[in-house]
C-alpha cells in the first residue's frame, strides 16, 4: 500500500496517462535493473543452465512488454495484470538467484542483448543529447556532448544507458533544467567544437525540441537505423508530446517565452537559403497534438500570443520595404497547413464587433494589406526624397523597388486565403465572409464627398494602400477566369446582386457573401412588376466576379480619381512657384523655401501613388479581368440566359434582356476608368492586350449609343470618353521607344472591327444624348463630356468608312428631316452650331476680358497697389487664363468639326431649319475676328491660352466655301442683318493675306464675296419693300415676316414653322409656358398663310407698278 501511495504523490507519473500504466512502468524498471545487474555479476554454472535462464528470462519480458502496451483503464480493470506481474517478477527473481556459469560461458544472446541495448541508447543520446553514462570513452558513436541527468540516474540506480523505458521522464526532466548549460559533459575523448556545448545545453525547450525533432528526422533518413524504426518513431511521439504541454502549459516554464521561441524558431529557418519544411511539420504536427488534447488549452488561446505579436509587428514596426516583411507572411502562411490552423486565424482576424468601418484595417490581415507605398494623410513620406532633385533613373529604380514589394505582399495574403479557401467549406464561407464584410463597411469609399475630403475618408475608411493591395488580391482570385469568351464566365449568376442573404447560416448556405449591391444602381430600372428569381446558391465564380469589381470601384477607381486631382494640383503648385520666381530671385528667402518644400512634397507623394497604381502585376491582372468583363456584358446585353459566346450583331434584340437590371453601373464604370487610365499613364500597355482588345470596342459600340440597355447618359459619354482612349497615340515616340508599331493593334480597331461602321452613329448618339437627358447638365461637365468626342470625330475622319457613315446618316436626316422626332443627324448639327456660337463667344469675351488685366498689371496703376492687391490681380489673370484656354480648346475643336462635316455635307446645313442659324453665326464670329475690334484680343502669349484666331478664320472661311455651292446659303449669309456688310469679306481676304493662306484659298473666298454682294443687293431690294409688315404677320420669337405660321397646341401662340423648328432641335417645350412640345403637334394656321403671302404678292406688285 505505501509503495502504491509513494507512486500516487510521484509528480512525473502525471506523464503516464493512467496511475495503473505507472505502476507497470515502475515495475518494469526494478525487473530490468534486476537483469542488468545480473548480467554484469560473475556468472558460475554450465552453459547449458545459462541458456535455460536466458530462454524463460526472453519469455518473461516479452510477456511484461505486451502489459505495458495493453490499454489502459481503472485500477479493478488492470487486478489481473497486476497479479500476474507479480508471478512474473516471483519467477524472473527465482531465475535470477540460480547459479551461472562463468563470463566465459556467456551466450551469443546476451551478447547481442547487450549490444542492442546500447545501440537504442546511444541513439537516444544522439537524438537528445541527453545521458546517463557519465564517463569517457575513447572511441564511441555517442554525441561529444551530452547533459548528464545525475537526478534521474540517482532514480535509476545502477542503469547507465537510455531506453523508451524512461525516455519519458529522462526527457521532461531535462525539460525542467534550468541551466542545462552547467550540466554538459564530454562523452568522448575527442576535439571538442564549441557548437557542441550550446546544443546540447540549449535552454530554450521549444528550440531544444525542434532540434531534437530535426537530429530525429534526420537519423530516420538514414537506412542505417532502418531496424530503430520504431524508437525513432517513438522518439518523435514523445518530442511532439512535450512540445504540446510547453505551448499549453507554458507556466511550467516561467522564465521563457514560449510564442516567441515560436516565432524566432520559424522565422530563423524560413528564408531563401532554407528549406524550412521540417520546422513546418514539427509546429503542424505539435498544432495537431494541441487540437487533439484541446482540453488543455486550444490553439486559438495557445497562437493569440503568437499572432499578436505579428500583428503588432506589421502595425508598428514593419513599412513596406522592410526586408523582413515577405518572412512574416510566410509566417503567416503557417497558419494554411491545416483546418484546425485555419480556423484558428480566421477567429481571430475577424473583427468581434465592427464599431467603424476602418476596423477591418486593425485586423491582423488588414494589417498586412495595409502596407503600402501610398502614405496617409498627415503621415510623413519616407521614399523618392528630394524628389526635383533626383534623377529619372533613380525614381525608376526606386519605382521598381516599390512594384516587387507590393507584388510580394499581395501574392502572399492571396496564397495566404486561397490555402485557407481550399481547406474546407466552411472557411471558404468565413474567408469571403470577410472579404464581403470588409467590402460592404467601406462602401462609403466610392461617395462623391469622400473625393473631396481625404481627411474624413481616411479616418473613417480603410486606406487607399489597404484598398488597392484588397484589388490585387481579388484579381489574383479571379485569374482563372480573367481571359477573354472563357467558358468559366459563363457560371456568373447575374441575380446574386438581387440576392441578400437572411442570416449567416443562409449566407453560408447559399454562398452569399456580398453586401450592399442591392443598393447600387444598375445600367437599367427594372420595372416594378419585373422580379428575378434569385438562385438556390452562387457559384464561387460569382461571388469572385462581383467582390473584385466592388474591391476594384472602391480602390482602384477611387485611387485614380484622387491621383488625378493630385496631378491637377501638382501643377498649380509648380505653376505657382515659377511665377513666384521672378518676384523672388534668391531661393533662401521664407516664400521661396516654403512653396519650394510644398511641391518637394506633392511630388513625392505623386511619385508615391503612381507607383502603388502602376504595379505591372496588377495592371497585367487588370487588364485580363476587364476584357473579361468586356466579353461576358455584352453577351449579357443580348440574352438573358447566357449560356455560351456568340458574335455580336446589329440591331440587337428588341427585348431588353432583364439582366442588366442586375448589373451595377460600376461594373462599366470601372471598365471604362481603368481604360482611361492606361491611356494616361501606360498606354504603351495596350498593345499587350493583342486582339483582345476588340472586346473593349465591342463593349463601347454596344453600349454608347443604346438608352435602352444603359440609361444612364453620363456613363454611356464615359464609354466615348474610353473610345478616344483607345485612339492610336500621334507621338512618334513612346516611353523611349519607336512606336513604329506600337498601335498596331488600336489602329486595327478602328478599321477591321466587325461592327465598326456603326461607331458614327453611335458616337452622334451619345454626343445629342448629353443634352437631351431632361437633367442640368454643368458646363464644365458637358464639354468634358464633348471634347473626347470631338477627338474621335477628328480622327475617325481620316478613314473612308467612317466618313461614308456620316454621308449616310445626312442622308437620313434630309429624307426625315419633317418627322415628328428630329433625325439624329439633324439634331447633332444643331448642338455643333449652339456649342460653336456659347464657346467662341465665351472665349472672346474672356479674351477681351483677360487683355485689359494685363494692361492693368503692365500699367502705372500697378506700382500704387499693396503686395495683396498685386497678388490678386495676378491670381484674377490666371483664373481668366484657364477658362480662356478651356473655351479657346472647345471652340477650336467645334469649328474644325463644323468645317470637316460640311466638307462632304452641304444639302443639310442649308436646309431652312438650319441655313439661317449657321449663315449668322458665321457672320458673327467672323465680324469679331476680322473687324474693326479685333485687337480686343490682342494678348501676351496667346499661345498659352490656345487663341488660334488666324487659324479660325481660315476654318471659318472654308465652311463658307464648302456651303456656297448649296442655293439658299448665300441668301441667308446677306440676309443676316447683325453682322454681314459687304466690307466684311474683304477684312476676312485681309487677314487671309496677313496668316499666309494658300492663293486658291484667297481666290475662292474673293469669288464668294463677289456672288454674295451681288446677291445681297437683290435681297435688300426685297426686304425694304417687306419693311413693314403688319404685327400678326410677324414671328413673335424673332420679329422677322413669317412665311409658315402654325399655332402652339398649349400656349396658343402663333410662330414661324421654321423658328419653331430650330427651337425644338435643341429644347422640345414651348417657348412660352415650357410645356412639351414636338413638331407635329403644331397646328398650320392656313388662312394667316395664305393672307401673308397675298400681302407680300401685294407689295411686289405695287413696287413693279
Amino acid at each position: 500500500m505505501a509503495e502504491k501511495d509513494d507512486i500516487a504523490n510521484n509528480p512525473f507519473a502525471a506523464l503516464f496517462p493512467s496511475l495503473d500504466q505507472a505502476r507497470l512502468f515502475v515495475a518494469n524498471k526494478q525487473l530490468a535493473q534486476k537483469e542488468n545487474a545480473a548480467i554484469s555479476t560473475k556468472p558460475t554454472g554450465s552453459i547449458e543452465d545459462h541458456c535455460t535462464d536466458i530462454k524463460e528470462l526472453s519469455q518473461l519480458k516479452i510477456q511484461i512488454s505486451d502489459l505495458l502496451e495493453q490499454p489502459t483503464g481503472s485500477i479493478e480493470d488492470h487486478s489481473t495484470d497486476i497479479k500476474e506481474l507479480s508471478q512474473l517478477k516471483i519467477q524472473i527473481s527465482d531465475l535470477l538467484e540460480q547459479p551461472t556459469g562463468s563470463i566465459e560461458d556467456h551466450s551469443t544472446d546476451i551478447k547481442e542483448l547487450s549490444q542492442l541495448k546500447n545501440q537504442i541508447s546511444d541513439l537516444l543520446e544522439q537524438v537528445f543529447l541527453i545521458t546517463l553514462y557519465n564517463e569517457t570513452e575513447e572511441y564511441s558513436s555517442r554525441p561529444a556532448r551530452c547533459v548528464y541527468m545525475s537526478g534521474l540516474a540517482d532514480t535509476l540506480v545502477g542503469q547507465t544507458w537510455l531506453d523508451l523505458e524512461c525516455l519519458d521522464l529522462a526527457v521532461f526532466e531535462r525539460l525542467l533544467l534550468e541551466n542545462p548549460g552547467a550540466e554538459v559533459i564530454s562523452t568522448r575523448k575527442c576535439q571538442k567544437r564549441p557548437t557542441e556545448a550550446s546544443l546540447a545545453g540549449e535552454s530554450q525547450v521549444l528550440r531544444y525540441l525542434y532540434q531534437c525533432f530535426e537530429r530525429c528526422c534526420n537519423l530516420k533518413a538514414d537506412n542505417q537505423n532502418a531496424k530503430f524504426a520504431d524508437v525513432l518513431q517513438r522518439s518523435i511521439e514523445v518530442i511532439l508530446l512535450n512540445a504540446k504541454t510547453c505551448m499549453q502549459q507554458a507556466e511550467l516554464y516561467p522564465s521563457q517565452v514560449l510564442y516567441q521561441q515560436f516565432i524566432d524558431l520559424y522565422m530563423e529557418n524560413n528564408h531563401f537559403l532554407s528549406d524550412n519544411s521540417l520546422v513546418k511539420e514539427f509546429f503542424t504536427r505539435t498544432a495537431a497534438e494541441i487540437h487533439t488534447h484541446s482540453e488543455d488549452g486550444t490553439l486559438l488561446q495557445v497562437f493569440t500570443p503568437v499572432l499578436d505579436v505579428i500583428k503588432s509587428k506589421f502595425q508598428n514596426e514593419l513599412t513596406l520595404m522592410h526586408p523582413a516583411v515577405s518572412r512574416y507572411i510566410d509566417l503567416l502562411m503557417f497558419f494554411s497547413n491545416s483546418v484546425p490552423l485555419a480556423e484558428t486565424f480566421m477567429e481571430y482576424t475577424t473583427p468581434e464587433k465592427i464599431t467603424k468601418e476602418k476596423d477591418f484595417e486593425f485586423t491582423l490581415l488588414g494589417s498586412v494589406l495595409g502596407l503600402s507605398c501610398i502614405p496617409e494623410i498627415n503621415k510623413p513620406i519616407d521614399l523618392f526624397n528630394n524628389p526635383s532633385s533626383t534623377s529619372k533613373q533613380g525614381h525608376d529604380i526606386t519605382e521598381r523597388d516599390i512594384w516587387q514589394q507590393l507584388s510580394e505582399i499581395s501574392l502572399g495574403v492571396y496564397q495566404l486565403l486561397f490555402n485557407i479557401i481550399k481547406l474546407s467549406p466552411l472557411l471558404k464561407h468565413k474567408v469571403l465572409r470577410w472579404l464581403g464584410k470588409c467590402l460592404a463597411e467601406n462602401s462609403g469609399r466610392t461617395k462623391i464627398w469622400s473625393t473631396h475630403a481625404p481627411q474624413v475618408l481616411t479616418q473613417l475608411h480603410v486606406s487607399d494602400g489597404f484598398s488597392l493591395n484588397l484589388c490585387c488580391v481579388m484579381l489574383k482570385l479571379c485569374q482563372p477566369f480573367s481571359e477573354a469568351c472563357s467558358q468559366k464566365l459563363l457560371k456568373i449568376q447575374p441575380s446574386y446582386v438581387r440576392a441578400v442573404a437572411s442570416d449567416e447560416n443562409d449566407s453560408r448556405q447559399r454562398n452569399i457573401h456580398a453586401e450592399e449591391l442591392i443598393k447600387e444602381t444598375c445600367l437599367i430600372p427594372l420595372e416594378e412588376n419585373i422580379s428575378l428569381t434569385e438562385e438556390e446558391s452562387y457559384s464561387f465564380i460569382t461571388e469572385c466576379f462581383f467582390l473584385c469589381h466592388q474591391a476594384i470601384n472602391q480602390g482602384f477607381h477611387v485611387i485614380h480619381g484622387m491621383f488625378l486631382k493630385l496631378n491637377q494640383k501638382l501643377h498649380r503648385i509648380q505653376r505657382d512657384y515659377q511665377d513666384m520666381r521672378q518676384r523672388y530671385p534668391n531661393d533662401d528667402v521664407e516664400p521661396m523655401r516654403k512653396a519650394k518644400l510644398q511641391m518637394e512634397e506633392g511630388m513625392k507623394l505623386f511619385l508615391c501613388i503612381k507607383a502603388a497604381l502602376t504595379e505591372p502585376h496588377m495592371l497585367e491582372m487588370s487588364m485580363n479581368f476587364h476584357i473579361a468583363t468586356a466579353t461576358w456584358l455584352v453577351q449579357v446585353a443580348r440574352v438573358n440566359e447566357v449560356t455560351k459566346f456568340e458574335p455580336v450583331t446589329f440591331p440587337l434584340p428588341e427585348e431588353v434582356p432583364t439582366a442588366l437590371g442586375c448589373m451595377p453601373e460600376f461594373i462599366v464604370s470601372n471598365v471604362t476608368d481603368f481604360t482611361m487610365f492606361l491611356h494616361r499613364f501606360k498606354h504603351e500597355m495596350f498593345e499587350s492586350g493583342g486582339r483582345d482588345l476588340t472586346h473593349f470596342m465591342t463593349l463601347i459600340l454596344v453600349f454608347m449609343g443604346n438608352p435602352e440597355r444603359m440609361k444612364n447618359p453620363h456613363l454611356r459619354a464615359e464609354l466615348a470618353e474610353t473610345l478616344a482612349a483607345l485612339m492610336p497615340q500621334n507621338s512618334n515616340v513612346i516611353n523611349g521607344s519607336k512606336a513604329e508599331f506600337a498601335n498596331l493593334h488600336l489602329e486595327q480597331l478602328f478599321a477591321n472591327h466587325p461592327l465598326i461602321d456603326h461607331l458614327a452613329e453611335k458616337l452622334i448618339h451619345v454626343f445629342v444624348s448629353i443634352e437631351m437627358t431632361g437633367q442640368s447638365v454643368d458646363f464644365e461637365q458637358k464639354f468634358n463630356y464633348r471634347q473626347p468626342m470631338y477627338q474621335v470625330l477628328h480622327y475617325i475622319w481620316g478613314k473612308e468608312i467612317h466618313r461614308n457613315s456620316f454621308k449616310g446618316l445626312a442622308d437620313s436626316a434630309e429624307e426625315n428631316i419633317e418627322n415628328k422626332d428630329p433625325p439624329l443627324f439633324l439634331r447633332f448639327i444643331n448642338l455643333l452650331i449652339n456649342d460653336a456660337i456659347f464657346l467662341l463667344d465665351e472665349a472672346l469675351n474672356f479674351m477681351k476680358e483677360l487683355k485689359e488685366k494685363q494692361a492693368e498689371k503692365d500699367g502705372e496703376a500697378w506700382q500704387g497697389m499693396d503686395p495683396n492687391q498685386q497678388l490678386e490681380l495676378e491670381d484674377n489673370i490666371r483664373q481668366l487664363g484657364m477658362m480662356a484656354r478651356y473655351r479657346n480648346v472647345m471652340g477650336n475643336m467645334t469649328i474644325l468639326s463644323l468645317e470637316m462635316i460640311t466638307r462632304e455635307n452641304q444639302t443639310i446645313f442649308c436646309h431652312e431649319k438650319i441655313v439661317d442659324r449657321i449663315a449668322a453665326m458665321l457672320n458673327y464670329f467672323l465680324l469679331r475676328l476680322v473687324g474693326p475690334r479685333q485687337k480686343d484680343f490682342k494678348v501676351k502669349d496667346k499661345n498659352e491660352f490656345e487663341f488660334k484666331p488666324g487659324q479660325l478664320v481660315s476654318d471659318i472661311t472654308k465652311i463658307y466655301l464648302n456651303l456656297s455651292k448649296k442655293e439658299g446659303f448665300c441668301e441667308a449669309v446677306c440676309g443676316d442683318g447683325r453682322s454681314y456688310s459687304e466690307k466684311l469679306f474683304q477684312q476676312a481676304i485681309d487677314v487671309l493675306l496677313k496668316i499666309g493662306s494658300t492663293p486658291v484659298l484667297i481666290s475662292d473666298f474673293e469669288r464668294l464675296r463677289v456672288n454674295i454682294c451681288e446677291v445681297g443687293r437683290a435681297q435688300q431690294e426685297e426686304e425694304e419693300l417687306l419693311a413693314d409688315p403688319p404685327e400678326e404677320f410677324t414671328d413673335p420669337i424673332m420679329g422677322t415676316l413669317m412665311k409658315d405660321p402654325v399655332k402652339l397646341p398649349t400656349s396658343g401662340n402663333i410662330v414661324d414653322r421654321a423658328i419653331i423648328s430650330r427651337h425644338i432641335l435643341s429644347d422640345q417645350m414651348d417657348p412660352f409656358n415650357r410645356q412639351p412640345l414636338t413638331l407635329d403637334m403644331v397646328v398650320p394656321v392656313d388662312d394667316l398663310r395664305e393672307r401673308i403671302h397675298a400681302w407680300i404678292k401685294e407689295q411686289k406688285s405695287e413696287r413693279s407698278s
